[in-house]
């Protein structure tokens, strides 16, 4: 099927160069994309289409699942748009034993619409951290979300995807239907096929209760020690984030804050949990108040089309046990480096009572996620960027290996870092029986076993 026959059949819209929205349709997240054409999908009979027109053209394919992502374009490439598939639906079936609920997700819902829908039930997903953000990435990648301890990542509360695969197939995949297929799903980041309708099992949640603390941040180290001696002994219903930001304007300090939120709307028995982390001598402000799940999503900042980007060069790594030394070395090379950006996820709890070989998602025995990002400015080069890397070695030497979503750049020998050997042959095994000619290649690319 030609692109011009692709027209015909569509549903929804072609938008190819020359056409009068198309310098609307090649934006993605603030910058300016360059595709042979975008396609504004209207359901899944689309999605199909647009795959057949992708192999007869033989263009390349890059995904857009609603939200924002810096992979949605892609030179020369055939854009499937899931942005107008926004149906978020709690299933009118029995409860699970706990009280949740079987909620449909289309592929291009935002976490925002989707906490939002859930709100009105009394029930979410443990989700992304930014209403903006899409529901497919974030959930193919992993998923670390603000009650990532009480339930997992959001992979982990997946029942089943409705896939279309690079040859046109439609599968219903679950634990119980292409088992193999949905064990790489959670976790592959997109590489075997279009998700376009995830199954989640939401969970009852009445309220959270939510903490900021602003921090005297002159000695990050011992910040994290202290974070750290309090989360290791912490319920699982606590979970945070310690974060360094640099500045970003005058109107935006740099600053170093604890966000927690304690899952559910107990505000006495969060505010003893919080206790510890109120008392540290750095606190230099604290809010404590009760919210619902979605007052916990923030909006992150969209550039204007066309400003002038930095360069960001980054590192991150889940890290097993972050002992003293660990944080310190961590630390000291973000800082030799002058990445200004320094973040702290904490995990265990629901996030390591996984088995390893259950998800893509290896690193189970994780006790927190730490990320540094630093910022070149325009006109910098190759070697500055290689420099900045180079000094931040210690992520990568030291952790048990990174994690994608949090990872910008499309690099050939990432997914090497990202899963373990076995979890990286058996990605590598189903992207040879579901896509050997590898059209889903903008991701953190798995290439097919023996290509």
């Amino acid at each position: 099927m030609s692109l011009d026959q692709l027209a015909s059949t569509l549903e929804g819209a072609l938008v190819l160069p020359g056409s009068a929205d198309f310098d609307t349709a090649r934006l993605y997240h603030g910058r300016t994309g360059e595709p042979a054409a975008v396609v504004r999908v209207a359901g899944v009979t689309d999605v199909v289409a647009a795959l057949a027109a992708a192999r007869a053209e033989g263009l390349p394919v890059a995904v857009r699942g609603g939200g924002h992502s810096n992979w949605e374009s892609l030179p020369g490439a055939l854009v499937v748009d899931l942005g107008d598939l926004r149906r978020v639906e709690v299933d009118g079936g029995p409860p699970a034993a706990d009280g949740g609920r079987l909620v449909h997700v289309s592929g291009g819902a935002t976490w925002g619409e989707v906490a939002d829908e859930l709100g009105r039930h009394g029930l979410a997903v443990s989700s992304g951290d930014t209403r903006s953000v899409g529901v497919g990435g974030l959930t193919l990648g992993a998923g670390i979300g603000w009650v990532v301890r009480r339930w997992g990542l959001a992979l982990d509360q997946l029942t089943g995807v409705q896939l279309v695969t690079a040859r046109g197939e439609v599968l219903e995949v679950s634990v119980s239907s292409h088992p193999e297929l949905f064990w790489g799903v959670r976790g592959g980041g997109g590489n075997l096929g279009v998700v376009t309708r995830f199954d989640f099992l939401a969970h009852p949640l009445a309220g959270i209760v939510h903490a900021r603390l602003t921090l005297d941040g002159s000695d990050l180290a011992a910040l994290v020690r202290a974070f750290r001696d309090v989360m290791r002994a912490a319920p699982r219903e606590l979970n945070g984030s310690l974060v360094r930001t640099p500045a970003m304007g005058p109107d935006m300090p740099g600053q170093t804050t604890l966000e927690l939120a304690w899952a559910g709307p107990d505000e006495d028995a969060a505010r003893v949990a919080f206790a510890p982390l109120l008392a540290l001598p750095q606190v230099q402000s604290s809010e404590v108040a009760a919210a619902q799940y979605r007052d916990l999503l923030q909006e992150a900042p969209v550039p204007p089309p066309g400003m002038v980007m930095p360069t960001i060069v980054d590192e991150n790594g889940w890290f097993e046990s972050l002992d003293d030394d660990l944080i310190d070395a961590l630390v000291a090379a973000s800082d030799a480096a002058g990445a200004p950006m320094f973040l702290v996820r904490w995990l265990g709890g629901a996030f390591g009572d996984v088995d390893p070989v259950a998800t893509a998602i290896a690193f189970r025995t994780a006790e927190a996620f730490v990320l540094t990002a630093g910022f070149l400015p325009p006109g910098s080069t190759d070697a500055d960027a290689a420099g900045m890397k180079a000094l931040l070695a210690p992520f990568a030497e030291r952790a048990l290996g990174t994690y994608g979503n949090f990872t910008n750049a499309v690099a050939p020998g990432l997914p090497g870092r990202m899963y373990p050997p076995a979890t990286l042959a058996r990605l590598a095994a189903l992207k040879r029986e579901w896509d050997p000619d590898n059209l889903f290649s903008r991701n953190h690319n798995v290439l097919p076993e023996g290509s």
